[in-house]
């Protein structure tokens, strides 16, 4: 997946945009973070929950997925190599993430 994907798929959900995050953009939803993306494409991050799921992703694919340490195993920031990710599993990833956070009129956008 090319940085270009990973931005077009989370700018795709209802509402989402994006902004800058320290050295790194980020995918919101208002204020509320669901992705972001280091400016060279090479990490990204999603949000995922609970912090547990993180782990066992990492666990099962070391290829794809990294850890930011308290951030992972406190929030559930699973780092992620988008060259190296499966694009199916990095979509569901993100719309669960763009899910936890957006308002109800954009859920109801995207039935």
């Amino acid at each position: 997946m090319t940085k270009d994907a990973f931005r077009r798929l989370a700018l795709s959900f209802p509402e989402a945009h994006e902004a800058p995050h320290m050295e790194r953009t980020s995918f919101r939803v208002g204020k509320r973070i669901f992705a972001t993306m280091t400016q060279d494409g090479k990490e990204a991050m999603i949000a995922v929950k609970p912090p547990a799921l993180a782990e066992a992703l990492i666990d099962e694919h070391p290829d794809m997925f990294f850890s930011y340490g308290g951030w992972t195993t406190k929030l559930g920031c699973l780092g992620v190599w988008p060259a190296k990710a499966n694009v199916k599993m990095v979509e569901q990833l993100m719309r669960e993430a763009w899910k936890r956070i957006a308002p109800k009129r954009a859920l109801r956008e995207q039935e």
